[in-house]
């Protein structure tokens, strides 16, 4: 059987090699694509930790702006009542109680937003604090599988090195006449296998009926056949 010669098992060696190099290739482009993905949703993960902290320092921050007001109001009406004391006119008295009563409505509304102010700022700090733990860890987690792909990546080129250096060894192996027709099956055949044993006198590669001239050829005269649907060079495996 062809299958059983030395060549054409050579041929079968080379093509396990080609067949190993392409999946590593394809993993090597998707590599990157999947190391930018987990980029991405760490940026995002840490936009959510930055967005919540923010939320809570901007209350902080009016906070702090409505305290000053408060104060400010105060300071207002006590300089108003010290006034009042040295007024001798009724009308006088009579406006800066006005003012005062004014003063006094605003602080209180104004002390009414910062006690809902503070409520908010509770929440936040608690959402924040929440926040930074549970997306920290899972930044961390995202940041453990980059390190694993990028680790990955390293060792398919180190792979896909020495496969190519093993590959050029088989090429020397295998007769000039089956290499040259394994390389233009190569060229028409859009996806591997380019090799492909005949099983119930079908091709394995497209599963279609090869004509019994290949049977014949791959069979009794156990030469180099190729399927006559797709071109895959066919053999009978024993």
């Amino acid at each position: 059987m062809l299958s059983n010669n030395p060549e054409f098992r050579e041929l079968l060696l080379l093509h396990g090699r080609d067949r190993r190099l392409g999946k590593l290739e394809e993993e090597s482009n998707l590599l990157p694509e999947d190391i930018i993905r987990i980029e991405q949703k760490i940026s995002i993960e840490n936009e959510s930790i930055e967005l919540a902290v923010s939320e809570w320092k901007l209350l902080e921050t009016n906070n702090t702006s409505l305290e000053k007001e408060i104060i400010e109001i105060s300071e207002k009406i006590a300089k108003s009542k010290t006034r009042q004391l040295e007024v001798k006119k009724n009308e006088e008295y009579q406006a800066l109680e006005n003012e005062i009563s004014s003063l006094t409505t605003i602080q209180s509304e104004k002390e009414d937003e910062q006690i809902e102010i503070l409520v908010k700022i509770d929440d936040a700090q608690s959402t924040a604090s929440i926040a930074q733990d549970k997306i920290a860890q899972k930044v961390k987690d995202l940041e453990h599988q980059k390190a694993d792909l990028e680790v990955r990546m390293l060792k398919v080129k180190g792979e896909m090195q020495d496969l190519k250096e093993e590959i050029e060894t088989s090429r020397k192996e295998v007769p000039e006449e089956m290499l040259r027709a394994y390389d233009r099956v190569k060229k028409v055949v859009a996806r591997p296998p380019y090799l492909a044993p005949l099983k119930d006198q079908k091709c394995s590669g497209c599963h279609l009926r090869v004509s019994n001239d290949v049977i014949s050829t791959a069979l009794v005269e156990q030469k180099l056949t190729q399927c006559d649907q797709c071109g895959r060079i066919v053999y009978v495996e024993r």
